[in-house]
């Protein structure tokens, strides 16, 4: 074996180690979402995810009462994204139009805690709904022109990429 295919070795080693750990950290960085917001590199882009809370509609709100939250998750991905968690989104819970007319300001919904750990596997460009149990309530501080109302429930997501 020559002299210069022996020091070649070594320098073909790290430079395919270097190689390796920028590419997979930038593969890394691409695929973390986090709410509403992505990291993005040159390898790719992603797109948010969207979101929609709605109660329950067989289990109606009043002051008092928890019913279970409707929580619909759009991918626009081009890959399948997991979903770990489910928090309050910025704004307020906004009622129909009719229950707001009605007098309906103070609606008094909102979400029974500041984070739900969940496990939803949404496919690439797709919609999937799932059901948080109990996770919403109304508080007997709400109007009474709200009973019967549709509310809905910003909410922010966090997960990450789930291509295999």
């Amino acid at each position: 074996m020559s002299r210069s295919s022996m020091r070649a070795r070594p320098l073909f080693a790290v430079v395919t180690i270097a190689v390796l750990a920028a590419t997979g950290g930038a593969a890394w960085a691409v695929w973390q979402i986090s709410g509403s917001q992505i990291s993005t590199t040159t390898v790719g882009s992603g797109v948010e995810l969207r979101l929609a809370g709605l109660p329950h509609p067989d289990v109606p709100l009043y002051p008092g009462a928890k019913s279970d939250l409707r929580v619909t998750v759009k991918n626009d991905n081009t890959f399948p994204v997991r979903v770990s968690s489910v928090r309050p989104g910025p704004g307020g819970t906004t009622v129909d139009e009719a229950h707001r007319n009605a007098g309906c300001l103070n609606t008094g919904v909102s979400l029974t805690a500041n984070n739900f750990t969940v496990l939803w596997r949404i496919p690439a460009r797709s919609s999937r709904e799932f059901l948080l149990p109990g996770s919403v309530r109304m508080t007997n501080s709400s109007d009474s022109a709200c009973q019967g109302g549709a509310f809905t429930i910003p909410l922010t997501a966090s997960g990450r990429s789930d291509a295999s």
